[in-house]
């Protein structure tokens, strides 16, 4: 399901009250994308589990800056700009059938954010904090 900034917001606002387990997964260029198939880069993944600490709207403001969203990790923190970004959401009844039951008994939902330069990040809410074997990747993106 497509979302506003305003409904994303709000999702990044239950993690938050509720501290839960959040894990980030994203990739540069993204593979989906036409970028990714056609352009010869650097290309780079990462893997951030962690709660969110801090989300923003500022109604009044335009631009990448009109919403915020922070990440707190062990490994580091992670601070999104995502104001002209795309949101989708889904749970994992919706992912395919390969690794939907893998997706069902480790996390709740998934917002994915399309940024205008192709790249991707896929919040992933977890049932309970993750070991570094097992990394759910299920989104339909």
């Amino acid at each position: 399901m497509v979302l506003s900034l305003a409904d994303a917001v709000a999702i990044f606002n239950k993690w938050k009250e509720d501290s839960a387990e959040v894990l980030v997964v994203t990739e540069s260029p993204f593979q989906q994308s036409r970028r990714g198939v056609l352009e010869q880069s650097i290309d780079w993944t990462l893997g951030l589990q962690g709660k969110v600490s801090e989300v923003s709207i500022e109604p009044n403001m335009k631009g990448k800056k009109a919403g915020a969203v922070v990440l707190e990790a062990p490994a580091g923190n992670l601070s999104l700009s995502i104001g002209l970004c795309t949101f989708v959401y889904e749970e994992p009844q919706e992912a395919k059938p390969v690794v939907r039951a893998e997706a069902e008994s480790t996390t709740v939902s998934a917002l994915s954010v399309f940024f205008p330069s192709n790249e991707v990040f896929v919040f992933y809410e977890l049932r309970e904090p993750l070991g570094k074997e097992s990394l759910p990747g299920w989104s339909t993106i």
